[in-house]
């Protein structure tokens, strides 16, 4: 290889170290790829650049190579990585921005590899500015997005009925802030419920939809 030893290994600590700071991130909202993972990725991309623009100097200069075409294959390959960080769970899809995140720590250990230390980091900075920002703001942005109630459901003990009661809010797309639970002396069992819908959303089809549980006897509802 054309590099010094020193340029070589700040190029692969460099990969290593943007790529740890994206994973901490993720190992801390306890996501799917953590600090090794991510790091991982990124000093491997670097090094497959590496090879595919140093790594055939001793190659007859009649030969014609291209540095960029490994390069170019770690972005197709890296997807099996980020597809394993994909999980369908009932009606969602979790795992998609750790996806993203282990694709673009490939990309940043291609650039770093290429000498691109400066997009790299900024891009590392940026990163971390919407994984972290976004998160805390995601609650805000749904409490303006959404209206709150609270609903009371009485049914009888021992029917397994909060089972059915809690699919159906969350089938609704509600989210729920706080549960109660008051059993009375007459078999009689009173749930009230916190809840927050969808902005547009009615109130009224997620009471019908409680209601139709046959072992429910009564559901009511008022703004929260």
């Amino acid at each position: 290889m054309n590099l010094s030893l020193g340029e070589l290994t700040l190029r692969l600590t460099l990969a290593a170290l943007l790529g740890a700071a994206i994973g901490l991130e993720r190992e801390r909202a306890s996501r799917g790829a953590g600090v090794r993972t991510v790091a991982l990725v990124a000093m491997g991309s670097a090094l497959f650049t590496l090879a595919g623009a140093y790594g055939f100097t001793d190659e007859p200069q009649t030969r014609v190579t291209d540095p960029t075409r490994i390069a170019a294959q770690v972005a197709t390959g890296v997807g099996f990585i980020g597809a394993g960080a994909i999980l369908r769970q009932g009606t969602s899809v979790i795992g998609v921005t750790t996806a993203a995140t282990v694709w673009l720590a490939a990309a940043l250990g291609v650039t770093v590899a290429a000498g691109g230390y400066a997009a790299a980091t900024i891009a590392t900075a940026i990163t971390l500015t919407v994984l972290v920002g976004m998160r805390l703001l995601k609650p805000l942005a749904w409490r303006l997005g959404s209206t709150g109630s609270v609903l009371e459901i009485t049914y009888k003990q021992g029917t397994g009925t909060l089972r059915p009661v809690l699919d159906a809010v969350a089938d609704t797309g509600a989210s729920m802030d706080d549960l109660a639970i008051d059993d009375g002396d007459s078999g009689t069992r009173r749930v009230t419920l916190q809840v927050r819908l969808p902005r547009g959303t009615p109130v009224d089809d997620l009471v019908a939809a409680i209601d139709d549980h046959p072992d429910v006897d009564r559901v009511t509802a008022s703004g929260a």
